[in-house]
């Protein structure tokens, strides 16, 4: 019989400690050292007096006006565990903290590689969408962790063999959390051109091609992940018509980076505004539902189209050329705003950079609309039929779903697992090695 061991790596076991006069230097297996200052390691225990094991919150023994600014230790060894065992004196005589050596690596802020986001890997029309099976996705939580791992590294994936009926769909959704409000009676929307009403208000239903874009630019935040699935598609004119297409926004944001640096700034500083105002809905009233006038609305939002996070990274594409509104920019800036925001327009055109694939019943499209612009190729003609459902989730919802599957995988307890950074987790969730003995 064989059975799997598990070893933490040498990164995350310790080799030795000493102190300092204001601190704890640890010296890990695999060679890195790490500094912890006294008052981080007091701020952060996890004692019973100073957190909550139920809430998995500060507790009322954690008083920061009572905490001595200079702590310390009057004993500092590593216990029978591998983790740091700490007995505080001075003004904290008798209390003891101990602190989970993993922990503490993922904390260690002498590691550049904590404070930076994985890195997504940026593609063009020749990038190979990840397929998932939908059955495998609902019941195997290391390839549902895999699927929203891909659309972490891509931004888009596709489920394939998914029933073809709202509440399945709905239940994939669900995999992960909660639907996104929206302003109509129901979360989950049909796209059906039968539907007149919504070809005379929305530009997805109606002829011709739809343009690669990000959906609800004019919210304060945007949704995070879009899910469409085909239910019927039947075009006896076998052409290329109303051909799903994708585009990497965060690799178009690269390219105007590296061809046109001044481009790149205007499109990071300036404000590209977007605006929509609809009083009437596409979709049938509830039946509890008196008139759609609850359902109106009428946004406006200034946005760059390329948003930075602090460390200067791309986390954010928005852009739905149908939405955009008169810019609000100084006169002398916006012949040069115009001209960047006319060369992202065209890269979304390139078919450099645009895949096109055929998306058929039972398929469900997911993308990452902070990230990936969707679209389609040209519908020509009434012959075509052609449905899909669709609906949205929040970004922080999808976040939250990865954040405890991640620490699912890392078998540490919920002590030690609330407040991880993402890449923490990431980390974490890949702390051991694996080893096979009889």
């Amino acid at each position: 019989m064989t059975t799997l061991l598990r070893q933490l790596k040498p990164a995350f076991r310790i080799e030795s400690v000493f102190t300092t006069s204001n601190g704890v230097n640890i010296t890990w297996k695999d060679s890195h050292q790490s500094f912890y200052h006294n008052l981080w390691l007091l701020d952060s225990c996890r004692c019973s007096s100073c957190f909550q094991r139920d809430t998995l919150s500060l507790n009322q023994g954690h008083d920061l006006l009572k905490m001595p600014l200079n702590p310390t230790p009057q004993e500092v060894k590593i216990n029978r565990e591998g983790n740091l065992d700490i007995v505080w004196g001075g003004e904290q005589t008798g209390h003891h903290s101990v602190f989970d050596a993993s922990w503490l690596r993922v904390h260690c802020q002498k590691d550049p590689a904590l404070k930076q986001r994985k890195k997504p890997q940026l593609w063009d029309a020749s990038v190979s969408i990840p397929y998932f099976d939908y059955d495998q996705v609902m019941t195997d939580d290391g390839v549902f962790l895999s699927y929203l791992n891909k659309l972490v590294e891509l931004g888009v994936a596709v489920i394939e063999n998914a029933p073809n009926n709202e509440p399945s769909f709905r239940a994939l959704v669900e995999r992960v959390g909660p639907l996104r409000q929206r302003y109509h009676p129901t979360n989950v929307f049909t796209m059906d051109r039968k539907n007149a009403l919504a070809q005379t208000i929305q530009h997805s239903y109606q002829l011709g091609r739809l343009r690669n874009h990000t959906d609800v630019t004019a919210y304060d935040i945007p949704t995070g992940i879009q899910y469409l699935q085909c239910t019927l598609y039947d075009n006896p004119d076998n052409d290329r018509q109303a051909y799903s297409t994708v585009v990497d926004g965060f690799k178009l944001a690269e390219v105007i980076k590296q061809e046109n640096p001044y481009f790149f700034e205007l499109l990071t500083t300036e404000y590209i505004p977007a605006g929509r105002r609809r009083l009437c809905v596409e979709e049938k009233l509830a039946d509890t539902d008196t008139s759609a006038r609850k359902y109106e609305w009428d946004a406006y939002r200034r946005n760059h189209l390329i948003n930075l996070d602090e460390n200067g990274d791309v986390y954010q594409v928005r852009y739905n050329h149908n939405t955009r509104i008169p810019l609000e920019v100084d006169f002398d800036k916006i012949e040069d705003l115009l001209a960047a925001y006319r060369r992202f327009s065209q890269l979304l055109q390139d078919p450099q950079y645009v895949a096109e694939f055929l998306l058929t019943p039972g398929q469900v499209l997911v993308v990452n609309n902070w990230r990936v612009l969707h679209g389609r190729t040209g519908i020509w003609g009434n012959s075509l039929q052609r449905s899909l459902l669709g609906t949205y989730l929040e970004e922080e919802t999808f976040r939250c779903r990865r954040r405890i599957l991640l620490g699912d995988k890392t078998g540490m307890s919920n002590l030690w697992l609330m407040g991880c950074s993402d890449r923490a987790l990431e980390i974490l969730a890949d702390r051991y090695l694996e080893n096979s003995s009889n």
